[in-house]
């Protein structure tokens, strides 16, 4: 092996930090990581902890980064932190995102080559607080004159709702002498597999902006059930238009005031009938409708923004069950009628990961229940909600689960009328794909 692909053997070597394969450009989840080079560094989140009495449990104890971040970055080229989410954590464990003004991100030169530990820091209002993360500044190379070379996995033929095979797949990155690295599956890579639709896929292989592809088939069809018949075999804009005319059909609409009393059944606690599990916070709490105290109706549509008034005496797309989900009340205050994207900022809301498919999937069926409503990638007007992007890759990362498919059963013995999201994920990709 010659000594520039030596040396690059070296640089994948100490690339410790783990690369997600849906992320690109080296982009990966925070962690606290232990590098060595001839010189260890480790970087560590630390915590001091102050009580104050009655308020301990209120009083930020640290902060976490997750989502996505850069973590490789050629030399002068700036520090990426777009993608990366900040949150802070009080006593409950409870989290909440901050947004790029509230901290201070110091540690990076991108003038200087090799492993740096970038440092976060925010205050409490009491002490800093840190949290860390690992970056790797290249030195200047070129990859002109190198190619990736793919052995195609052993499975290359998928039925429906099969999950991607990698057995046997090699990537290689060559040389212009022929020469080679054989790359862990950590420092490359996948997308483009989808097995919701059949039909066949380009799968992309892509590493430090190269990249090379291979095929794969999904056969198969999925039989949809005798309320969405007339569906079958549609697809885009015929599919939406069919769906629109499918839940619509028999719909019999509730009144704003009449869900008070329906969502302790739609959002009930499956392990304690008596409560509600709360859209943002995920706690369980008595359902019993108390006036708004304990919880209220959160509009995942925000009110402001469906253009018709939330009266307790009225049918409108205001008291439409799937968009109303019970809320903590303070919690629906601080949302108010932002849009949902990643982090939240003076204009946006970011949700707990573990709903985030479900509002999607509500925001979807309300795009195609009412006709007049559009979700766009910008800020939304009246009849507008955002951001569509955000909410497709939503829809794959938090796949439909029990909670979702029973309060789909319940909403339809209320008002007749399913979502078809949830009924038929595989719909998303006919329509937006």
């Amino acid at each position: 092996m010659n000594s520039f692909i030596k040396k690059l053997s070296i640089l994948f070597m100490i690339l410790m930090v783990g690369m997600s394969s849906i992320a690109c450009d080296f982009f990966t989840q925070a962690t606290t990581t232990s590098i060595t080079t001839g010189t260890t560094i480790t970087t560590e989140t630390t915590t001091t902890e102050h009580i104050t009495t009655g308020t301990y449990w209120q009083l930020i104890q640290e902060i976490q980064i997750s989502g996505s971040y850069k973590t490789v970055y050629e030399l002068g080229e700036s520090l990426d932190t777009s993608l990366m989410v900040v949150e802070t954590v009080n006593g409950l464990g409870f989290k909440t995102a901050l947004s790029s003004e509230d901290y201070t991100i110091s540690g990076y030169n991108a003038n200087s080559s090799g492993i740096q530990v970038i440092t976060v820091t925010y205050s409490n209002g009491y002490e800093d607080l840190i949290d860390t993360f690992v970056v790797y500044v290249k030195e200047a190379m070129t990859f002109a004159n190198f190619h990736l070379e793919v052995t195609e996995p052993t499975k290359t033929e998928y039925e429906l709702g099969e999950d991607f095979d990698p057995t046997g797949l090699v990537v290689k990155l060559v040389a212009e002498d022929e020469s080679y690295i054989t790359l862990s599956n950590t420092q490359y890579q996948i997308t483009g597999f989808s097995s919701s639709v059949g039909g066949e896929k380009t799968i992309t292989v892509s590493t430090l902006g190269l990249e090379t592809t291979f095929t794969v088939t999904v056969t198969g069809s999925i039989s949809l059930s005798t309320y969405y018949q007339s569906a079958e075999g549609l697809t885009g804009s015929a599919l939406k238009s069919q769906l629109h005319t499918i839940i619509n059909t028999g719909f019999v609409g509730v009144t704003y005031g009449d869900a008070r009393y329906m969502l302790d059944d739609t959002d009930r606690d499956p392990n304690n009938s008596n409560n509600v599990i709360l859209l943002y916070l995920g706690t369980s709490v008595s359902g019993a409708w108390d006036g708004g105290v304990t919880w209220n109706r959160e509009h995942v549509w925000p009110q402001s923004l469906l253009g018709v008034a939330a009266d307790n005496g009225t049918v409108n797309a205001a008291s439409d069950l799937q968009n109303l989900k019970p809320a903590n009340p303070s919690v629906n205050s601080s949302r108010g009628n932002k849009y949902y994207d990643d982090m939240t900022t003076s204009v946006s809301y970011a949700p707990r990961v573990e709903v985030r498919g479900d509002i999607a999937r509500i925001l979807l069926y309300m795009e195609v229940m009412y006709s007049i409503y559009h979700l766009i990638n910008s800020t939304p007007a009246v009849n507008q909600m955002a951001l569509l992007d955000v909410l497709l890759s939503w829809h794959e990362l938090d796949p439909v689960d029990s909670f979702e498919m029973n309060r789909n059963e319940v909403i339809y013995t209320l008002q007749k009328n399913r979502n078809p999201f949830i009924d038929y994920p595989h719909f998303v990709e006919l329509i937006w794909g």
